[in-house]
């Protein structure tokens, strides 16, 4: 048995958070999980190349190393909801398909260490979806010779710990909805409105409304600042001080993950 292998009951309940992340992610050695996660970011990365070569063949004046690093980023808003109700909803069938969840209970394990242990994977694997992108972007256009008007590191770093910041909030909730709902398709539902909302949060100017729910946080965090030039196109550089944005992105990350494991406890002192 697994459990017995790590020193049995005594082991499961006295297990750091680093020893219940790595016997999650070794029950999901060769399942359809990775199978997922690894599609999503190979389909991220196939548009995010797309994207880069039409910029490419575009106006000079739309040939730059950050808007084509923006291209990547709004997918964040949009897709991020989208895709962690997909992963979280595959890790909840699997987890009650196994009847692991009994497993767990039975040796002690509480539902608020395995949300945390499955925030950690299924938040990590998530963000790998568009980290991934937003770190080869730049670099490619770069070397494509499009302009830059900023450091290369700020670009690539900023905008991907916003995203990652952005995909843990996200993905706790999600993850939340589905350890508490057994309808899956409720917590799918909730994503698809979230990215519609909080990817539309932007082009209305209400980027800021967006620190009220966790699909937001991409749009009110947003590193890049939209201007138009005199000739009608497009300008997109990074903001002065990216660094407050990713600090405030921090701070509404711990808050949603709080909000999420205080739902999981309550719904643990009620079993």
């Amino acid at each position: 048995m697994g459990p017995t292998k790590h020193g049995g009951v005594g082991a499961v309940r006295s297990g750091g958070p680093l020893t219940l992340v790595s016997m999650e992610v070794r029950k999901l050695k060769g399942s359809s999980f990775w199978w997922m996660a690894m599609g999503m970011v190979a389909l991220v990365s196939l548009w995010s190349g797309f994207a880069l070569m039409d910029r490419a063949g575009d106006n000079p004046a739309t040939r730059t190393v950050t808007l084509a690093q923006g291209d990547v980023y709004e997918l964040v808003g949009l897709l991020a909801p989208i895709l962690a109700a997909l992963l979280t909803s595959r890790l909840a069938v699997m987890e009650t398909r196994g009847r692991m969840d009994l497993k767990w209970r039975s040796l002690g394990q509480g539902e608020s260490g395995l949300f945390l242990a499955k925030l950690a994977v299924a938040g990590t694997a998530l963000s790998l979806v568009f980290v991934v992108p937003l770190a080869w972007t730049p670099l490619a256009a770069s070397a494509m010779g499009f302009e830059s008007s900023g450091g290369l590191p700020s670009l690539m770093l900023a905008p991907a710990l916003v995203a990652f910041l952005s995909c843990m909030a996200v993905t706790a909730v999600q993850l939340m909805l589905s350890m508490t709902i057994g309808k899956q398709a409720v917590g799918l539902g909730v994503g698809v409105i979230a990215g519609l909302v909080g990817s539309g949060l932007g082009p209305l100017n209400v980027a800021q409304a967006g620190w009220l729910f966790p699909a937001g946080v991409s749009s009110a965090a947003s590193p890049f600042l939209v201007t138009a030039t005199p000739d009608g196109f497009a300008r997109m550089t990074l903001v002065a001080n990216p660094w407050a944005l990713v600090l405030a992105g921090l701070v509404a990350c711990i808050v949603w993950t709080g909000v999420s494991a205080f739902v999981i406890m309550v719904k643990e002192s009620h079993r």
